[in-house]
């Protein structure tokens, strides 16, 4: 389980990167309106991300995994990260302190999106032997 969470940040840090620079690229080189731009990045990045903690993550052939399922649970992620960091900036025991309220969004958000998809979206047989 250890070395598979390991890749799973590993594939996130990727992917922020992915997110980033579509992003950069549609708003400053496409000259698309900020939020459609960041639709497109967020697109772009749930399909690498997919393929890439099918195969490197959690071993298990990309046919077999539900594009439906890692799309809801990404989405719940983005949810629970943004509220949770809402709330923390905003009123929390964190208030007027944005990074770290990020840092623990995000936090929440990896662990929520790794275990759902361990469980519902990756979950070959050899997903549920530990490492």
């Amino acid at each position: 389980m250890w070395s598979q969470l390991s890749r799973f940040l590993q594939v996130g840090a990727l992917g922020f990167a992915i997110d980033a620079g579509v992003l950069w690229l549609c708003v400053y080189q496409l000259d698309m309106p900020y939020i459609g731009a960041r639709l497109v990045s967020f697109i772009a990045t749930i399909a690498v991300t997919f393929v890439l903690n099918a195969r490197y993550t959690f071993a298990v052939p990309v046919r077999g995994a539900s594009k439906t399922r890692y799309a809801a649970i990404q989405i719940a992620g983005a949810v629970l990260n943004f509220t949770s960091y809402s709330w923390l900036v905003l009123s929390g025991p964190l208030a007027g302190r944005p990074l770290l309220c990020l840092v623990v969004g995000s936090a929440l958000a990896a662990v929520h999106n790794f275990v759902m998809m361990r469980r519902f979206v990756f979950h070959d047989q050899r997903v549920c032997q530990l490492d």
